[in-house]
């Protein structure tokens, strides 16, 4: 079977991972299927470098001076398939079509589903999950955002997005297709100790993601003001979408203001492995708000490392009702409300909610400010930080990083774990294992792309995106950093 895979770009990220995982997944499942892998983008190391071909045009609209209309990167895609595979593929396994990030996508999808192609449309992220601005890029070519016939499928990787599609009508073309979880290589050249000297500390807690706004960087501030010493803080990536250029590097000019043990984009540093890093990590920490699929709370446990931080109870749900124990996480980071201009705040929630719900062509509920504050009110008297935004989060730092006092309040919910509990992390390594393993996962991919290929092809409908827009949509989930 013959597999052309698309994402806008294979840089260090989620979708690319899923990537590289699937295709091990197939390799260690003994699928031979040929498979191509389509991307605007393709960065030196990548380990799959083999199967990629660039096409000009896909790369976020964001980052090209122009997007070539749908029916031009049909025809740069279907070309670059043909001259990978030999013939159009037998799939067409497209990532985050409705995202937002390539205003041609829909209209892509839209006429490859004209034409017959059969389709997979993998769902990480979703533009009516707080992306306005990603939702009126769609809107440039006046595509069908989700048509429905069946010969075109969908994956959704966490319930709670399945749920929301399969209540908006997707029927049976819907598929719950959790991504598989890859531990580290049985062999490697461990650097642990070169990093910790490099770093200057004994401890390090550990932050391996990419620097956009929603994985609240202001919050791993906050955590390295409470810091003991000998004790610091990495992350691991920088950001890659230019606007989120000017919040990383607020942070990391505050970060050198107040002499804070952490360190940015470790991750970057070509000398030091991947694993090297993760090894070297006393425990891995999530301050993020709002996740895909949720790999960061599965990976740690793989290298034996727990995950402390922030919860995300819509994403975990999945993996806890699997028995995976999740103990050190929070689901609120607290601070007094006497800590915040709450006027400012209420201001920056209703222009933050009035810009999101004008983008999505909605009347704002009369109630949606105080339902957004009670969405970010854990108790009375208090707010969560990851409530805020940048430059509330800043105050509140400034506070923290000269009160004792306060310091002393923000470091008692800190869950920074002084003995790790060694037999959770031996149980739910093997409960990762065993349900996100790569066998079981390129056998059930498999499955589907047979199933697909070998669908008959029906007339197309739509599902209207206000459907799926309805159950995102919610002032309680509004959050100022996803705006």
């Amino acid at each position: 079977m013959r597999i052309a895979i698309v994402h806008y770009h294979l840089k260090r990220g989620g979708v690319t991972r899923v990537i590289e995982t699937t295709l091990a997944a197939l390799n260690v499942a003994g699928v031979n299927h040929e498979v191509v892998i389509l991307a605007g983008d393709l960065p030196d190391g990548i380990s799959f470098h083999e199967k990629c071909r660039v096409v000009s045009g896909l790369q976020y609209s964001n980052a090209q001076e122009a997007t070539p209309k749908g029916t031009e990167l049909v025809d740069l895609l279907e070309s670059a398939a043909r001259d990978a595979l030999g013939c159009l593929p037998d799939v067409w396994h497209i990532h985050n079509h409705s995202l937002g990030k390539n205003s041609s996508m829909p209209a892509v999808v839209e006429q490859l589903a004209q034409s017959g192609a059969r389709l997979l449309l993998q769902m990480h992220d979703f533009a009516e999950d707080g992306r306005p601005d990603n939702h009126r890029l769609n809107q440039l070519e006046g595509a069908k955002l989700y048509p429905i016939a069946s010969h075109l499928h969908y994956a959704c990787i966490n319930g709670r997005d399945a749920g929301y599609l399969a209540r908006a009508g997707f029927g049976q073309q819907l598929h719950l297709l959790p991504s598989p979880v890859k531990g580290p290589p049985l062999r490697s050249n461990d650097q642990s100790t070169e990093i910790l000297e490099a770093l200057d500390c004994r401890e390090l807690l550990l932050y391996p993601v990419r620097a956009v706004r929603r994985k609240n960087f202001g919050e791993v501030l906050l955590w390295a003001t409470c810091l003991q010493e000998g004790q610091a803080l990495a992350t691991t990536l920088g950001p890659t979408n230019r606007n989120f250029e000017a919040s990383y590097a607020r942070w990391q000019t505050l970060s050198a203001e107040l002499g804070l043990p952490l360190h940015f984009g470790i991750g970057e540093r070509s000398e030091w492995s991947f694993t090297s890093i993760m090894s070297c990590a006393s425990a891995i920490i999530n301050t993020s708000i709002a996740e895909g699929f949720g790999l960061a709370f599965l990976e740690p446990w793989l290298f034996q490392r727990p995950i402390i931080g922030r919860d995300l109870p819509a994403i975990t749900k999945d993996f806890k009702e699997r028995g995976i124990r999740l103990e050190g996480l929070y689901s609120s980071l607290r601070i007094p409300e006497s800590w915040i201009h709450l006027d400012l705040l209420e201001s920056k929630l209703h222009d933050g909610l009035q810009s999101a719900y004008d983008a999505y062509g909605i009347a704002m509920p009369t109630d949606a400010v105080g339902r957004a504050r009670a969405g970010i009110t854990p108790e009375p008297g208090f707010l969560d930080f990851g409530g805020l935004d940048e430059d509330l989060q800043e105050s509140v730092i400034r506070r923290v990083s000269k009160d004792k006092a306060a310091g002393r309040w923000i470091s008692q919910q800190l869950p920074i774990e002084k003995k790790p509990d060694t037999e959770r992390i031996k149980a739910n390594a093997a409960t990762i294992k065993e349900h996100y393993n790569l066998e079981a996962y390129g056998k059930r991919i498999s499955a589907l792309y047979s199933k697909i290929a070998h669908s008959e092809k029906s007339s197309i409908t739509t599902i209207d995106p206000n459907q799926i827009l309805q159950h995102y949509l919610k002032p309680e989930n509004f959050r100022l950093l996803r705006t």
